[in-house]
C-alpha cells in the first residue's frame, strides 16, 4: 500500500489516467477484496498485467505506423483536402444513435407491458434485440458529447442524467453506469475535466450505485455488503473455472454471446451458471474465467496482448481525432471496465468492439493511401 501511495505522489499531473492503469488498478482490487485461490489470483493479475503491457506496445504503434502525421494527409475522398474530421456529421450520427436507442427502450416496455425498474420480475421477459439495440443510446450520446465541442460541461451533465433515467426504466444498473463512465471519459480526455475531478466523479458513482445495490436489497428483504459480496461471489465463479472448467467450454461461451440473440443457443452467462449446477438464473464469468474456461490458461495471451494493443492504438488515435473515434473509444473502455465482472459476452457490445476496429482500419487506410501516392 505504501509502495503504490509513493507512486500515486510521482505521477506526472499532466500525464492521463488511461484505460490500461484502471484496468490495473481494478483488477487488483477485485482480487484483494476476494477469497479467491492464490493460483487463480495470479492468473487474473498476469492478465491485467499483460494487458498493460499490450497497451502501452499500441500506444507505440500508433508512431511507428506515423498515424501522427494523419492530419497532414489526404481525404481518401477529395484528394485536393487534407484529412479532417467532420464534428457535424459525427454529432448528426450519434443524435441518430440516441434517436433508435430511445425508440427502443420504449418498444421493449411496450413489450413486457411493464417497467422493469419498478418491477425486476418483468426483465426477464424483455425483447433481446430491442435491449440491445437500447444500447445505441449510450454509445450515440458518448459520440455526441464528443463531436459537439460547443457542450459545455454542466450541459452534459444535465443530459446524462436525463438520459440514465431513460436507460434505468429498464432495470439495468450496468448501462447506467457505463453511460456516466464513457461521459466521463469524454470529457476527460477532452480535456473539460481534470484528473482530480475524474476521480472524485468516479467515486461519485461508486457511491450511486451503491445506494442503489443497498435499495434493491432493501425492497427484497434482503442484508449483507451489496459490493464486496458480489465481488467475491463473482470472484469464485472464476475460481471454480480455473480449477474445474480450465479450456472446457471450447470457444462455447463466446459463441453464445452471439448466437443466443437470435435464440439459437442460452446465453453465455446462462452456460456458466448451468454449468455449475445452478438454474434459472444467470451468473458472470468474470473477463478472465470467459477466456480461460472457452481457450485455457494459454488464451489469456492472444486474447489480452490483442485487446491491448487494438486500445492502445485506438486511444492515440482518439486523442488525436476526437470526435466520433473519442466516443467509440470512451464506451469501449468503459465496458472494458465494467467487463472484469461480466466480461466480454454480449453481442451489442462486440459490434461496439467491431465497430472501433473499423473506425481503427479507416484511419490505416488513409495513412496507406497518402503513403503510396507519394
Amino acid at each position: 500500500m505504501e509502495l503504490l501511495k509513493n507512486h500515486l505522489r510521482n505521477i506526472d499531473v499532466n500525464e492521463k489516467i488511461k484505460a490500461h492503469h484502471l484496468f490495473v488498478l481494478l483488477t487488483s482490487f477485485y482480487i484483494l477484496f476476494s477469497s479467491i485461490s492464490s493460483f487463480s489470483g495470479f492468473l487474473a493479475l498476469f492478465s491485467a498485467i499483460f494487458f498493460y503491457m499490450s497497451y502501452i506496445v499500441g500506444e507505440r504503434l500508433y508512431y511507428i505506423l506515423n498515424l501522427d502525421d494523419i492530419s497532414n494527409c489526404a481525404s481518401i475522398f477529395n484528394l485536393k483536402k487534407p484529412y479532417r474530421p467532420n464534428y457535424p456529421k459525427h454529432y448528426k450520427f450519434g443524435l441518430f444513435l440516441m434517436f433508435i436507442g430511445i425508440l427502443f427502450i420504449f418498444f421493449d416496455i411496450l413489450w413486457v407491458k411493464d417497467i422493469p425498474l419498478f418491477d425486476p420480475t418483468s426483465r426477464r421477459f424483455l425483447n433481446v434485440p430491442f435491449t440491445a439495440l437500447s444500447h445505441l443510446l449510450l454509445l450515440g450520446w458518448a459520440i455526441a458529447a464528443a463531436s459537439n465541442l460547443s457542450l459545455n460541461k454542466i450541459k452534459v451533465i444535465v443530459y446524462s442524467i436525463v438520459f440514465s433515467a431513460l436507460i434505468m426504466l429498464l432495470g439495468y444498473r450496468t448501462n447506467v453506469m457505463i453511460l456516466f463512465l464513457s461521459i466521463l471519459f469524454v470529457m476527460y480526455y477532452s480535456n473539460k475535466i481534470k484528473t482530480k475531478e475524474l476521480i472524485y466523479s468516479t467515486f461519485g458513482i461508486f457511491l450511486i450505485l451503491l445506494s442503489m445495490s443497498i435499495l434493491r436489497l432493501y425492497v427484497l428483504g434482503s442484508g449483507g455488503n451489496p459490493i464486496f459480496s458480489r465481488i467475491d461471489l463473482t470472484m469464485s465463479i472464476f475460481d471454480i473455472i480455473v480449477k474445474n472448467f480450465n479450456g472446457v467450454f471450447n470457444g462455447l461461451i463466446h459463441y453464445c454471446s452471439i448466437y443466443s440473440y437470435i435464440g439459437t443457443f442460452p446465453g453465455p452467462r446462462t452456460v456458466v451458471a448451468n454449468s455449475i449446477g445452478v438454474y434459472g438464473v444467470t451468473i458472470t464469468p468474470t473477463i478472465f474465467g470467459a477466456v480461460i474456461g472457452d481457450y485455457g490458461t494459454l488464451g489469456i495471451i492472444p486474447y489480452f496482448g490483442i485487446l491491448g494493443i487494438f486500445l492502445g492504438l485506438f486511444y492515440k488515435i482518439s486523442e488525436s481525432l476526437k470526435g466520433i473515434y473519442l466516443g467509440v473509444y470512451a464506451i469501449l473502455i468503459s465496458y472494458l471496465l465494467v467487463g472484469i465482472e461480466t466480461g466480454i459476452l454480449d453481442f451489442d457490445v462486440i459490434l461496439f468492439y467491431m465497430f472501433g476496429f473499423i473506425l481503427c482500419l479507416y484511419t490505416l487506410t488513409v495513412r496507406i493511401s497518402n503513403k503510396l501516392r507519394n
